[in-house]
């Protein structure tokens, strides 16, 4: 076997490889654009090839004086219409270039250099043939000297066929090889923009297997064209037969292992075990062959021994060689195919171990986006405050940019607008062409055009929606494929799942934050407060506090002053937890500093205001009430910021509200406090209390309010201070119940003796 006939053969089986290529291809998908480019571009690419072979048998079947190859020369330039569509192919892959977006009718102007050419290699004649088309036209005789113009118009005419029939394969080389030069870099651009590993392995393969074919192919035909060095035949038959092989080699490669426009070989993995079974039985029967003519030559007998050998060789050796060549074909052309079993069983695990619902969404949209290829994937999660489902998108539109130059807004799809209950109501993915149309609310429709999807799937749990998907279109623009739809209805299940588990466990968290802060408040404030009560021969005193489940900022003080005198002091600042608890320190600390130095509350109160609002903020303030008790002067003088009137009862069951109030503490630092005066006598009894004692609610949510404690306080004027106080109390208990308070319940009773 010669190496032209092996040229023959090769440029066959590879041109028949192309076509079936790109067979293959467009009936994937005949009606996307990028898979009949793909189909058209491998056609051409298999048409020279096949050609080249059909021209070796015609030089085998006769010699070249019986044989005119002009013809079959002019009709090679077809071929060459390969490399226009090289170009546009690597415009619309991996991604759509913006040029091609720029200038739709780019595809047009790229073939018009090739048509020219193959139209001019059919209307030039033949170079050997013009001198003799020159004598014929009797240019090289005298002409008279009136038609003397046309001769010379003749023979510019001839000159310029002389010149373009021996030049103008050099041009059109040099064109093929710009071709080729753009079309690499126009894939190197995209191959930069892309961030799908698979994708990128695919457009690798592609880009570099191309180049490297079309540089060997420039090496033999191209370049001699242009420059004046020649190639040797058998160099020419080498540097063919390796392009050939490394192009449709590399396409295959791209196909079989990293799915390239996600064709699918229904029969790849038998078709490659039979053909490596069958070449296995063949390099056999081959090996076998050759042994029995070398022993034959060698002998000259035909031994049976040499039969038994090989029988004995294929029984032992057979199976274990099978084994090996199929687990070889398994990692080499079919692991990287799409396990979606493997990858959803991976992703379970992953996603069941992640409790942080931030991750878990990037998790998920990541390992989607790897698998499927997809241009985009967006999860949306439930944010209760704003009763929306809500995700991030990256203003430039690029679902992967994590850049922190990049902007990242926040796109939003409110539970009582038209999406969310249309899509609640769906139980399997569905396609955004028919979810849209009946989205007519503007912001919702311009949310999902931000989005671009292709797929939405609800992720819904007991009827209840969790979450929604959002996949885009594939980045290869294939549809999905039913196992991409199985893969997501599965996914959903899961993933849903694992939301639940990750809002669990976050309220879980956040439970067990508050009820330390709790703690930590309640520590606090049961330091801040009184530990004992003063025990004044003026005063019967009693007081209570119980922090809610909640801690307030309920507080009480006790000031004992000169004369037998006692401060009373009662609050509730703003907020609860720690924070409530800092400011209840701040405020007991400066009040102690004061209160001690004078008798007149509206003083205190007023340097107290003064000193929290220049520390504290705006939204910390507290309520106040500040009371002097002269038992040598039988009055008491009081100043109230804000908090709930104290009650005075006489004996005789006189109620007396101390109902003049001025502004909270904390607000402004500039505000004016007023002192108030109340006349007592021996017996009376005064209650301060919180807003926990007249707001606290029973099952009804009904509040125990004024009126109750009005009527409790009455009925038990004669009590002792702390009678009076468990009084109050225990009507306060059962009207409440076992309903939870959310305010402490303080009260600070004090009687006149």
């Amino acid at each position: 076997m010669n190496l032209s006939f092996f040229a023959q053969l090769i440029y066959l089986v590879c041109g028949a490889v192309l076509f079936l290529l790109g067979f293959l291809i467009f009936r994937e998908d005949s009606t996307r654009r990028l898979n009949r480019i793909t189909a058209i571009m491998l056609f051409l690419a298999g048409l020279g090839p096949i050609l080249g072979a059909f021209g070796l048998l015609l030089q085998q079947a006769g010699s070249p004086a019986e044989v005119d190859f002009t013809f079959l020369n002019r009709l090679y330039n077809l071929w060459e219409f390969f490399f226009p569509q090289l170009v546009l192919f690597s415009l619309v892959f991996p991604v759509e270039h913006h040029v091609l977006k720029a200038h739709p009718r780019l595809p047009v102007l790229l073939f018009v250099p090739h048509a020219f050419h193959l139209l001019l290699s059919f209307a030039l004649p033949d170079p050997s043939r013009l001198p003799a088309l020159r004598q014929l036209l009797g240019l090289t005789q005298n002409w008279p000297a009136l038609l003397q113009p046309l001769k010379i118009l003749l023979q510019a005419m001839l000159s310029l066929l002389e010149l373009a029939a021996a030049h103008h394969e050099t041009h059109f080389a040099a064109l093929n090889i710009l071709y080729v030069l753009a079309a690499v870099a126009f894939m190197q651009h995209s191959y930069q923009r892309l961030k799908n590993p698979r994708v990128r392995a695919q457009t690798r393969w592609v880009m570099w297997g191309i180049l490297a074919s079309l540089a060997l192919y420039a090496t033999a035909f191209l370049l001699p064209k242009i420059f004046p060095f020649q190639v040797e035949r058998e160099l020419t038959y080498v540097l063919t037969i390796a392009c050939l092989l490394i192009g449709a080699g590399t396409l295959a490669w791209a196909i079989i292992r990293y799915q390239f426009l996600d064709v699918r070989f229904i029969i790849r993995r038998s078709f490659v075990y039979s053909a490596t079974s069958g070449l296995l039985v063949g390099a056999y029967l081959l090996i076998y062959n050759k042994a029995k003519s070398a022993v034959n030559s060698v002998l000259g007998l035909n031994l049976p021994l040499v039969e038994v050998i090989f029988l004995l060789i294929a029984v032992i050796a057979f199976q274990p060689l099978l084994s090996l060549i199929e687990s070889l074909v398994e990692r080499w052309f079919l692991s990287a195919a799409p396990d979606y079993q493997n990858f959803l069983q991976r992703l379970s695990r992953e996603m069941l171990s992640v409790m942080n619902l931030k991750q878990l969404q990037e998790k998920v949209t990541h390992s989607l986006r790897q698998a499927l290829g997809a241009e985009s994937v967006y999860l949306f999660l439930e944010d209760e405050q704003q009763a929306a489902f809500t995700t991030v998108v990256a203003a430039n539109g690029r679902p992967d940019e994590t850049r922190s130059d990049v902007i990242h807004t926040e796109v939003r799809f409110r539970r009582d607008g038209q999406f969310v209950p249309l899509l609640a109501r769906m139980e399997s993915p569905v396609y955004s062409e028919d979810v849209q149309p009946q989205v007519t609310d503007a912001r919702e429709r311009e949310a999902l055009g931000r989005l671009r999807p292709k797929l939405l799937l609800p992720l819904s749990r007991h009827g209840e929606l969790v979450g929604i998907l959002s996949v885009g279109a594939k980045q290869s623009q294939q549809p999905f494929s039913y196992e991409d739809m199985t893969l997501l209805t599965l996914l959903s299940n899961q993933a849903t799942i694992a939301i639940e588990n990750a809002r669990l466990y976050q309220e879980k968290l956040a439970k067990q934050r508050i009820d330390e802060e709790l703690n930590v408040a309640r520590e606090i404030q049961r330091m801040l407060l009184p530990r004992q009560l003063p025990d004044s021969p003026h005063f019967d005193i009693s007081a209570i506090n119980l922090p809610s489940l909640e801690v307030g900022g309920d507080l009480y003080d006790f000031v004992e002053l000169p004369a037998g005198a006692m401060g009373v002091a009662i609050g509730d600042v703003a907020g609860k937890g720690v924070p409530g608890a800092i400011l209840m320190s701040n405020l007991l600390a400066v009040f102690r500093a004061t209160a001690g130095r004078s008798f007149h509350p509206g003083e205190v109160v007023e340097n107290l205001n003064a000193q929290i609002t220049r520390a504290t903020t705006p939204e910390k303030y507290a309520t106040f009430c500040y009371a002097v008790l002269s038992p040598a002067e039988n009055r008491l003088a009081y100043t109230n910021a804000g908090h709930n009137y104290p009650v005075l009862v006489r004996r005789d069951g006189l109620l007396v509200e101390f109902c003049l109030s001025d502004l909270i503490v904390g607000v402004c630092e500039d505000a004016d406090y007023h002192e108030h005066i109340i006349g007592l006598e021996a017996g009376d009894a005064i209650v301060f209390y919180t807003d926990g004692v007249s707001e606290a609610v029973n099952q009804n949510l009904q509040e125990f309010g004024k009126d109750r404690l009005f009527e409790v306080i009455k009925a038990g004027r004669h009590d002792s201070a702390e009678g009076l106080r468990n009084r109050i109390y225990e009507a306060v208990l059962q009207f409440t119940g076992d309903m939870p308070q959310a305010d402490d319940l303080t009260l600070v009773v004090v009687r006149m003796k």
